[in-house]
């Protein structure tokens, strides 16, 4: 019989009314949602008794492996249960981690060139605490010798350099800066606090600006090719050559005592883990400049070309040139502008590592290059110039065109002669063009309504060779010794500098503006700079977290700075004016040579100077721990400078002044440190 909800009952009497019928329906309804019930209880039982017992079975060994005789971590050790595959692998500090049941094991601990342990009747009940000494097997190893090295562009390594330094240091590895996007140092040192860039790409360090900090490559110093700033502009080092950037904050005796503000350390790449081959590329652009116009002066050939003029106009005296320009053109560049279609950034690294195994020892080769290019318009700029007084001298607005192009190469090869010794030597170049173009309407202090069509290319070079080394030695590593030695050279050209001014009469026409023959010019400087820095340093630990270093510096600067302007007389010129941009109709070499355009050369004394600076210093510093909790750093620098620069005065001969600055000083600095726990 079929009844409501598909349930049917057996009947075993031959006879059943309907009353009794439903009544036993009824009945067997209520026994099977008792019986539902009963087996929810006991799946629930069964499931809460078997995590209980996993619970109560799981358990967990872990512990430190290390020398037996330096107690050094062995990175990369491992702890295996014997017969099974699993087990652990010890990380950089030699610490490791094995979860297992409850219950007793045989562990085994291996490391290439020690010697295996076996530990039988391991008992392991909740956490196990089971730290490892390995003795090395010198037997088996004979000669060679196995190090691991510490990969310093990885976030945890460099975050336990931060926690072992006795010096308050901030970090930025390689491996962050490429998960973040970041291109150069510029933009990874504004992801460290306290730090911040101006717009002018000077850094600014809890409101003390450019002059107040220092920046070293690899622990040696680096010049600036800019002269309006002391830094070098940090922009110039793409993320692809850079291991890791550290910024100190505190006074150190083993820096030269030139900052207040922070001490920029640049790590280049040095450690090459396996062979690589890599390629990137990237593009883009900005909103208010891809695709749109901008304006671009004559230039000859590309970014990559500095502008020239014919050094045999320099050299000869004024009468002869007077002569020598109408004959030649001594200029490659005209002053006409044309329109241009922005286009969109490229840029792209390339980077190569190699290890070559000589013997027992390791050569390692790196080398890397980038470039890059970017377009920057703006659009209803303005500038003043007003007197103290608040008098307006100069009021301007302008549209600007500016277009950017960044080269830079690292290479090092470094050589390994055994576990405690490495020389390496590492060249870096990088060349940063801009090129920008400006065209001003406004107001000069005398009320001269102007128009300028102004061209203005700033070229920066830096070349820095560097040769270093580290070597340890006695017991433990106890003592290390470490010197290094760099030569540096930058350059900070502004060649052909071009500018015509027009002025704008009551009408609305334009004629060349001509009231002091300077309007209209050219202008040709550099700043020359060559730097030379040697370092020495001795440490002695006298134990695991204690230390005393006597260490040397020197350091040797030259400048020279030269400028020369070309000045364009066009009282016998009257073109009429249609176009600012068009200028071959009349600023022309034909002009020049008929005598309708007379080019003018200033080469003065006091346009030029040479400078230098010697530094001797030497430091003795130490890290030392009064009291288990206490850190104490303590230093002592002395340095000896000389300065001297050579100069001319207004209508002065050549180099005709010369003053000189010596100075000897002590710098101390006293630092301690409270660890609570």
């Amino acid at each position: 019989n079929k009844f409501e909800n598909e349930t049917y009952v057996p009947c075993i009497t031959g006879v059943m009314s309907l009353p009794h019928l439903c009544s036993g329906l009824k009945n067997v309804q209520r026994k099977e949602m008792s019986m539902k019930l009963d087996l929810g209880k006991i799946f629930f039982l069964i499931l809460f008794l078997t995590l209980s017992v996993m619970a109560a079975t799981a358990g967990t060994i872990k512990g430190t492996i290390t020398d037996r005789q330096t107690k050094e971590p062995l990175t990369g050790a491992t702890v295996q249960v014997s017969g099974t595959a699993q087990g652990a692998v010890a990380d950089l500090d030699g610490n490791y981690t094995l979860e297992l049941k409850n219950g007793t094991y045989t562990l085994t601990v291996r490391y290439i060139g020690y010697k295996d342990m076996t530990i039988n009747a391991v008992e392991i009940k909740g956490e196990t605490v089971l730290n490892f000494d390995m003795e090395p097997d010198t037997q088996t190893l004979g000669e060679v010798q196995v190090t691991a090295k510490k990969n310093l562009e990885g976030e945890r390594a460099l975050q336990m350099e931060r926690q072992k330094a006795t010096l308050a240091i901030e970090n930025l590895g390689s491996k962050e800066m490429s998960l973040k996007g970041i291109g150069n140092v510029e933009e990874g040192v504004k992801k460290i606090t306290g730090i911040s860039i101006a717009s002018a790409g000077q850094l600014i360090v809890r409101g003390l600006g450019d002059r107040y900090s220092t920046t070293t490559l690899n622990g040696l110093p680096i010049a600036s090719p800019n002269p309006d700033n002391k830094l070098v502009p940090l922009d110039l080092f793409p993320s692809s050559t850079v291991q890791n950037i550290t910024v100190s904050k505190v006074y150190d005796a083993a820096a030269f005592a030139d900052y207040s503000g922070a001490h920029i350390n640049i790590s280049t790449k040095e450690n090459i883990p396996q062979d690589f081959f890599q390629l990137s590329l990237n593009t883009g652009g900005k909103f208010n400049t891809l695709g749109k116009d901008r304006y671009q002066m004559d230039r000859s050939g590309s970014l990559l070309k500095t502008p020239r003029v014919d050094a045999a106009a320099l050299g000869m005296p004024l009468m002869e040139f007077d002569k020598y320009v109408k004959t030649c053109n001594i200029f490659d560049t005209s002053f006409s502008a044309g329109k241009k279609s922005s286009l969109p950034e490229l840029g792209g690294n390339l980077g190569f590592g190699k290890n070559f195994g000589i013997g027992n020892q390791t050569l390692s080769l790196l080398a890397s290059f980038s470039a890059s290019n970017g377009y920057q318009n703006m659009e209803d700029a303005f500038y003043k110039t007003l007197e103290a007084t608040g008098t307006v001298q100069d009021d301007f607005s302008y549209d600007s065109f500016a277009q950017e192009l960044k080269l830079a190469a690292l290479g090092y090869l470094g050589y390994t002669l055994r576990r405690s010794d490495r020389i390496g030597y590492t060249f870096f170049y990088a060349r940063n063009a801009i090129d920008t173009y400006q065209r001003r309407e406004g107001t000069d202090a005398e009320g001269h309504e102007l128009t300028g069509s102004n061209n203005i290319m700033h070229i920066y070079t830096l070349q820095n060779h560097q040769l270093n080394g580290i070597h340890n030695f006695g017991e433990g590593d106890r003592w290390q010794l470490t010197w290094g030695g760099s030569y540096s050279k930058t350059g900070s050209e502004e060649p052909d500098r071009r500018q015509v001014m027009y002025v704008k009469d009551n009408d609305g026409s334009l004629r060349l503006f001509k009231l002091n023959r300077q309007e209209t010019m050219r202008y040709f400087g550099s700043l020359d700079e060559e730097e030379w820095n040697a370092n020495l340093a001795m440490r002695w630990k006298w134990n695991d977290t204690s230390h005393l270093k006597l260490g040397f510096n020197y350091k040797d600067k030259n400048r020279d700075y030269n400028a020369t302007r070309f000045y364009y007389n066009l009282n016998k010129l009257n073109p009429v004016i249609t176009d600012i941009y068009n200028t071959d109709g009349f600023l022309n070499q034909q002009n020049i040579a008929d005598g309708q355009i007379v080019v003018q050369r200033v080469m003065q004394p006091k346009d030029s100077y040479r400078a230098g600076n010697e530094i001797y210093s030497a430091y003795l510093l130490t890290d030392f721990y009064p009291t288990e909790a206490l850190l104490v750093n303590l230093g002592l620098r002395y340095e000896m400078s000389k300065q001297w620069v050579r100069y001319a005065s207004d209508g002065g001969d050549w180099y005709s002044r010369r003053r000189n600055l010596d100075k000897n000083d002590l710098f101390p600095a006293l630092r301690s440190e409270e660890h609570t726990s």
